[in-house]
């Protein structure tokens, strides 16, 4: 039997660097002085790999993201994946963004408003744990359409829209001898039913990857992420043919 970990947990803000954080070694070190360097979505990582279980971060925290853990994935023979689970306005970015770019329409604008509840919206309200999140939404478009672009995302709790989240999205762009255009979408959806399947076909793809000797980050399950760990590719069709390629070889009857 392999268990695989998934870490659902409340968003954290972003890691402070420690030296324990640099090697295997030296994480050890600090450990055995009794010092406390991780990070609690790290300590969750490091207590799954410990234990010999394949780990996933579906948070933008730190989680296995740090050197130290890598090393000791790979130490001992385990596969990690994330980070920040693609599930709504971040996955339509990673459709729409390279369409912008090969049709050569240049984006001026890219501005973002996040309504959402639940869980997940008390926590993102502290300004703190938002940074990770806002980190982890922005990369999508720098990668893909080559260059920076004003705007951003705001994100607001509204308790009574519960599980239910709604994005609107205002783009401005320009396309042949500079005509300005614009586009505008409203994506609303609900956030446990658009993560549920993921983490579901995570959990077997990480098994497969155990099963398979993969040790480590699994860069082909980017598909899945806003910050994919080990990939710097954003595009959506991309990442989804990366990963049915690594899916067949890795399932593959030796």
């Amino acid at each position: 039997d392999r268990v695989v970990v998934v870490n659902v947990s409340s968003t954290q803000p972003p890691a402070v660097p420690q030296p324990a954080h640099a090697s295997a070694a030296a994480l050890r070190e600090a450990l055995a002085r009794g010092e406390r360097p991780l990070p609690v979505s790290s300590l969750y990582a490091y207590a799954a790999l410990m234990a010999g279980c394949a780990f996933v971060d579906f948070t933008p925290s730190t989680g296995a993201r740090l050197p130290a853990l890598d090393e000791l994935a790979r130490e001992q023979g385990l596969p990690c994946a994330g980070s920040d689970g693609k599930t709504g306005e971040t996955l339509v970015k990673s459709v729409l963004a390279p369409m912008f770019a090969r049709r050569a329409l240049r984006v001026r604008s890219w501005s973002g408003t996040n309504l959402l509840g639940g869980g997940d919206g008390a926590t993102l309200a502290d300004p703190e744990r938002v940074v990770s999140k806002n980190v982890s939404k922005g990369l999508v478009l720098e990668a893909e359409l080559g260059h920076a672009v004003e705007g951003g995302v705001h994100i607001h709790h509204v308790p009574d829209l519960g599980e239910w989240k709604t994005a609107w999205d205002h783009v401005t762009f320009e396309g042949f001898l500079g005509a300005r255009m614009t586009l505008q979408f409203t994506w609303q959806g609900c956030d446990s039913s658009l993560a549920a399947p993921l983490v579901l076909d995570l959990a077997r793809f990480m098994a497969l990857a155990h099963r398979g000797g993969v040790a480590g980050p699994v860069p082909e399950l980017g598909f899945f992420f806003k910050d994919p760990v080990g990939s710097a590719e954003h595009d959506l069709a991309a990442q989804y043919a990366s990963l049915v390629g690594w899916a067949r070889s890795v399932g593959a009857p030796a």
